[in-house]
C-alpha cells in the first residue's frame, strides 16, 4: 500500500541554485579580486575607491551569469531585474566596505588579506539572500 504522501510533489532541491550561485559569485569574484587588485597597485592608499570599481566589474558579471544562468530569469524584463540587482549591489558593497574598514582600520589587516574574508561574509549575509528572495524571485514577474 503507498504512502499517503507517495502522490503529493516532494519540494524541489535548492542545491542545484545554491551550487550556480557560488560559480556565479566565484566568476563575478575573480573579475571583481582582478580589479581590485590591479586598481590597489596604481592606487594603494585608496582601497574604498578600489574596492567600488572591483564590485562594479563583479557586479555586471554577476548579473549577466545569475540573469541567464543560476536563477533563469532572461526571459523577463532586464531593466527591473537590473534596477533590483543595483540595490542589492549597493547594500552589499556597503557591507563589504563596513567589513574592510572593521578588518583594515580596526584590526589592523592587510587590505589584501582583508579582501577575501570580508568579500565571502558580504556574500552570505547580503548577496545571495537578497538576489534569491528578490532580484531573480519568481516573486517579481516584470
Amino acid at each position: 500500500m503507498p504512502s499517503p504522501r507517495a502522490h503529493e510533489a516532494r519540494p524541489a532541491t535548492q542545491l542545484p541554485v545554491v551550487a550556480k550561485a557560488v560559480i556565479s559569485s566565484g566568476a563575478a569574484t575573480l573579475a571583481d579580486g582582478a580589479v581590485y587588485q590591479m586598481v590597489l597597485f596604481l592606487f594603494p592608499r585608496h582601497y574604498g575607491f578600489v574596492a567600488a570599481a572591483g564590485a562594479v566589474a563583479g557586479a555586471i558579471v554577476n548579473f549577466l551569469i545569475n540573469r541567464n544562468y543560476t536563477f533563469s530569469r532572461a526571459a523577463e524584463r532586464a531593466w527591473p531585474q537590473a534596477l533590483r540587482y543595483a540595490v542589492v549591489s549597493l547594500a552589499t558593497f556597503f557591507t563589504l566596505r563596513l567589513l574592510l574598514a572593521g578588518s583594515v582600520e580596526g584590526l589592523g589587516w592587510s587590505p589584501r588579506i582583508a579582501w577575501l574574508p570580508a568579500k565571502l561574509l558580504a556574500f552570505l549575509l547580503v548577496s545571495y539572500p537578497a538576489q534569491k528572495l528578490w532580484v531573480f524571485s519568481s516573486a517579481n514577474r516584470s
